[in-house]
């Protein structure tokens, strides 16, 4: 048979280094924890911008009792502008599908590309018939060129 060398227990006097959960241990659970609240907020941030969607104005006076003060984003072309109200705000119609709604704007002025007959997405709520809105996306078509002929084309060939 075989003998099984004796075991030394004896303790050592070598320094075991930090323990755990010592400073090295902290310090890396700090960089977690700011790690995760940076995802946290990227991924609330990217849901609450998802939650706001579109509607066309046929589909938002259909749904209007569903939607109640939920923001949203309504989709129509201008149609009168009324213009400003005694507390400031722009006043219009827009119109989509042989359905109008009456705009009520409480915001930033809209861009210079705001017109009758031009395509705007209103982000806002409704406030009984009319819908509040604090945000006018323009939207334009293509065309600027077509206005504004004068303007240096820029070839493909011309680039550096």
């Amino acid at each position: 048979m075989t003998e099984i060398p004796d075991l030394d227990l004896t303790p050592r006097d070598e320094d075991p280094g930090p323990a755990p959960g010592s400073r090295g241990s902290v310090r890396n659970k700090l960089i977690g924890g700011v790690i995760a609240a940076a995802l946290i907020f990227v991924v609330y941030q990217g849901l609450t911008n998802a939650r706001v969607f579109f509607l066309n104005v046929d589909e938002a006076i259909v749904q209007r009792d569903d939607l109640g003060d939920r923001t949203f984003r309504m989709q129509g072309t201008v149609v009168s502008e009324e213009g400003n109200s005694a507390n400031g705000a722009l006043l219009f119609t827009v119109a989509y599908n042989d359905a109008t709604a009456e705009i009520r704007h409480l915001g930033p002025e809209p861009s210079d590309l705001f017109d009758l007959g031009e395509p705007v997405v209103v982000e806002g709520r409704w406030n009984g018939d009319v819908f509040e809105s604090d945000q006018i996306l323009v939207k334009h078509d293509e065309s600027y060129v077509e206005d504004n002929p004068n303007r240096v084309d820029y070839e493909l060939e011309d680039a550096p």
